[in-house]
């Protein structure tokens, strides 16, 4: 793709859109630069225009964009990083977030290290130290200060008439389920609350939302349950569970279904409960999560006597 039409692109769904260029390049890079971007004056580096397309909704677009040897290092150690975060392999991603922060230290000024990169980094370097047992006092604050980064504005809570990155979006989602660790549940409802509508409105169909709204559905429906707002729960489970399917999203799937069997339990309708734990389970022993389905068959028979 030629690069003059990067920016075309990027205008011309900014103005589809009804965004102004403060909104779309707020957190990211200035609004001369997106101008400067948009007239086809200046190349944006990769952070940048992954930020701007993200926020578009266009981000599962293809597009290529020229990288020197050391923008494409440390996209590569970011990849790297992400996967093992991914994995789970907390070991090895930090050794990755140490090459990145060593990177950052070198380039500390240079507008090509820019705040989506540093908010990122400092946001792997959180989960990290989660992992190894800091207390969600410590998270939430660290969250906060990094989400900050991009969001100077943000109160905590509300998601306010702005367009957001994906990794604000994860950082968001985080902070939502640390207020629930803390006990201040209602705190994280309303965030996730906020984010699900901000991700219905503005990204439907989107790689985004493919990732993480089965996931905060998930979370909200099991909140909203353990606070007694069964239809409420159960309305979200639906909304989740009909997503995953179709789309084709199994990883959250068998979660859903479990929220919901557990909401219909609490609402008395037994038998419907007992075959959706049937269907969780096996859905589960499909996917070979097999100490997950067992976890189930415990579960519906301790709380709700329902042997499956």
């Amino acid at each position: 793709m030629a690069y003059y039409t990067i920016g075309e692109l990027i205008r011309d769904a900014r103005e589809r859109q009804k965004y102004s260029q403060e909104e779309l390049s707020y957190g990211i890079c200035a609004v001369s630069t997106l101008s400067r971007i948009e007239n086809g004056l200046q190349v944006p580096g990769k952070k940048i225009l992954e930020g701007l397309l993200q926020r578009l909704g266009a981000v599962d677009r293809i597009y290529h964009v020229y990288l020197n040897q050391e923008e494409r290092e440390r996209y590569q150690l970011e990849q790297q990083l992400a996967k093992s975060l991914g994995d789970g392999d907390f070991e090895q991603a930090e050794y990755f977030a140490g090459c990145m922060e060593k990177k950052r230290k070198r380039n500390s000024g240079r507008a090509s290290f820019g705040k989506m990169e540093e908010q990122y980094l400092a946001f792997a370097e959180i989960l990290i130290q989660e992992k190894k047992g800091r207390g969600a006092e410590w998270v939430l604050e660290e969250l906060l200060h990094t989400i900050h980064m991009t969001m100077p504005d943000f109160d905590g809570i509300h998601i306010k008439a702005r367009l957001l990155t994906y990794h604000e979006i994860v950082i968001l989602n985080h902070i939502g389920c640390t207020y629930h660790k803390l006990g201040r549940v209602m705190d994280g409802i309303q965030l996730l609350f906020g984010l699900k509508e901000y991700m219905e409105a503005h990204i439907p169909g989107s790689d985004e939302m493919f990732l993480k709204y089965p996931k905060i559905l998930q979370n909200l429906s099991s909140w909203l349950g353990q606070e007694g707002m069964y239809k409420d729960a159960l309305s979200l489970c639906q909304t989740g569970i009909e997503y995953c399917i179709k789309y084709g999203k199994l990883h959250t799937f068998p979660m859903l279904l479990c929220n919901k069997a557990c909401v219909l339990a609490e609402l008395g309708h037994y038998d419907m409960s007992e075959k959706i734990f049937i269907q969780t389970i096996a859905v589960f022993q499909a996917v070979n999560q097999q100490e997950h389905a067992e976890k189930v068959k415990t579960y519906a028979g301790k709380h709700y006597g329902i042997l499956v």
